[in-house]
Order: C-alpha cells, then sequence, then structure tokens
C-alpha cells in the first residue's frame, strides 16, 4: 500500500509538471515572461511557507554566511531557468522544451558532475548521454525546414536545462544544510525578489492589470500545480520509497508535456519529434538507470 501510494503520487507529480508547458504557452501570450515568473513565485512561495510551517513547523531565516548559497540557488532554478523556460515558449512549441529540457538536464548534471566535481560516469551513462544527445539532433531537425525563431527557442530550452542542471549541484550543499523543503523556500523567495525588477522594468504589471483568465489560469496552474502541487507530491515520494525508485517517474514528465501540448495546444505530434524523444527518454533512463548490485535506496 505504501509503495501504491507513492507510485501515485509520483504520477501526480509527472502529470503536474508536464502541465507547464501548455500553461507557460498560454501565460506567455498574455503577459511578458518575467512578469509571468514573478507572479507565479510570489504566489507559489507564500503557499510553500504555509505548507513548510504546517509540515515541518517554523521557517528560520538561513544566515548570513549562506546567503550566496541562497542567492545561487534562487538565480539557477527560479529566475534563471524559469526566463529560459518561458522566453522559449514565446518562439518554439512547448512541445519541444516538454521533450528537450526533462530529457537534457541529466545528461548536462551527469556532463557537470563529471567536468567540475571528478565524478566518475558509467560505460552505461555514456551510452545515455550519446542518445540523448542525438535524440535532441532528431527533434531540431538539423536538415529540415527549422524557422530562426523555434531554433532560437530550442536554443534557450537547452540552455534552461543547463541552468537546471548547475541548480542540482548547487542545491546538493543546500539541502544538506537545510533540507529539502526550506532550501526549495529559500529558492522560491530569493528568485522572486530577482525577478521582480526586472518584471516592473518590462511594465508587464499593466499588461496583468487588465489581464482575464486566458491569463491568470496559466499563471495560477504554474503557481499552484506546477510549483507548490508538484513539488510537495514529489517530496511525499520520496519520502515513502527513497530517490533512487522515486527518479524513474522523470521519465514520464517529457511524455505528459507533449500530450498535454497537442490536446490543449494543438500542436503537431510530428515523427521527428516521437522518434527524438524516444531516444531523449531512453538515453534518460540509461543515465538514471542504476548498475547492477547496486539497488539499494
Amino acid at each position: 500500500m505504501r509503495d501504491r501510494t507513492a507510485y501515485l503520487l509520483l504520477l501526480g507529480m509527472a502529470v503536474c509538471f508536464g502541465g507547464t508547458w501548455p500553461a507557460g504557452k498560454l501565460a506567455v501570450e498574455e503577459v511578458p515572461p518575467f512578469t509571468v515568473a514573478a507572479v507565479r513565485f510570489t504566489i507559489a512561495t507564500a503557499l510553500l511557507a504555509v505548507w513548510a510551517g504546517w509540515r515541518h513547523g517554523p521557517i528560520r531565516a538561513p544566515g548570513w554566511s549562506n546567503v550566496p548559497l541562497v542567492l545561487a540557488t534562487g538565480a539557477t532554478a527560479v529566475a534563471g531557468y524559469n526566463i529560459l523556460f518561458l522566453y522559449g515558449l514565446e518562439l518554439a512549441p512547448a512541445s519541444d522544451g516538454a521533450i528537450i529540457v526533462p530529457g537534457l538536464v541529466p545528461v548536462f548534471t551527469v556532463l557537470l558532475g563529471w567536468a567540475v566535481l571528478g565524478e566518475l560516469v558509467s560505460r552505461q551513462a555514456v551510452a545515455g548521454l550519446v542518445l540523448a544527445f542525438a535524440g535532441l539532433l532528431v527533434v531540431v531537425e538539423p536538415g529540415g525546414d527549422v524557422d530562426a525563431d523555434r531554433l532560437w527557442g530550442i536554443v534557450l530550452f537547452v540552455a534552461g536545462a543547463l541552468c537546471w542542471a548547475i541548480y542540482l549541484l548547487i542545491g546538493r550543499p543546500a539541502i544538506a544544510r537545510f533540507g529539502a523543503v526550506t532550501s526549495t523556500l529559500y529558492a522560491t523567495a530569493t528568485g522572486t525578489l530577482i525577478l521582480i525588477p526586472f518584471s516592473l522594468a518590462e511594465q508587464g504589471w499593466t499588461d496583468l492589470e487588465g489581464a482575464g483568465e486566458d491569463a491568470w489560469l496559466p499563471i495560477l496552474y504554474l503557481a499552484v500545480f506546477g510549483t507548490v502541487l508538484a513539488f510537495v507530491l514529489f517530496y511525499e515520494g520520496v519520502s515513502r520509497i527513497g530517490p533512487a525508485r522515486s527518479a524513474a517517474f522523470a521519465m514520464l514528465v517529457p511524455i505528459f508535456g507533449v500530450l498535454a501540448s497537442v490536446v490543449l495546444l494543438g500542436e503537431e505530434l510530428g515523427l521527428n519529434l516521437v522518434l527524438g524523444g524516444a531516444a531523449i527518454i531512453a538515453g534518460l533512463w540509461l543515465i538514471q538507470r542504476r548498475p547492477l548490485g547496486n539497488r539499494a535506496d
């Protein structure tokens, strides 16, 4: 029963994360990206603070010595990634991002871990890296008819995946010091503070004042489901079956993301997206699959 509950929680997490792609696309059609991101994380930070206080008690300030680490998590996971994610959605189909970002994050994480931290990379992981990059080339269609906007959007998605991978490495000491819940709350709070001045500069709040449900519904989805509920479901799932078994559910995020983009936005499910996406997901599986004889969580 405990495992079944965890699987349902993690399945819900994948659905919530997958839905951020069409939601983000719809949001930036109405409101500029910096403002979408600032509103999203203002709401999400407030909700996470309530949940964290209920789950773990009062949240303490990180202390001045930890400020650089906290700022780094907010700048990468919240401000940096979300601006690349949202500006990419202005230029390219949401289904491109739904495949590229979740597929390349573990690829870049492995490469950065090897290059920066000297972590060992198994042959299995190398095969996964090659397969994922091959899948990316198929999605991009370098020899096909790809316009400049879509190509730049894909570049932003790739940069967003790199930004998130940097956060994952930075987040390790943050989680070790503060715990997963508190470090996530610190990241959303500091990222929001970084985003607000930029949103004021782009004057997106004027658009937001006159915006209707076409803007607010996707923004609320991004805040409530795509940030808070997704994190809570993931956290609760991991607490039941551990991070190793939970990691497999990351492969469902691009699937749900593409399906949501096709159903909600009417995007075309081309053969290149299917084949490239399958290769990226297979590469992700190889990278995350633990070697035989090392199965304990």
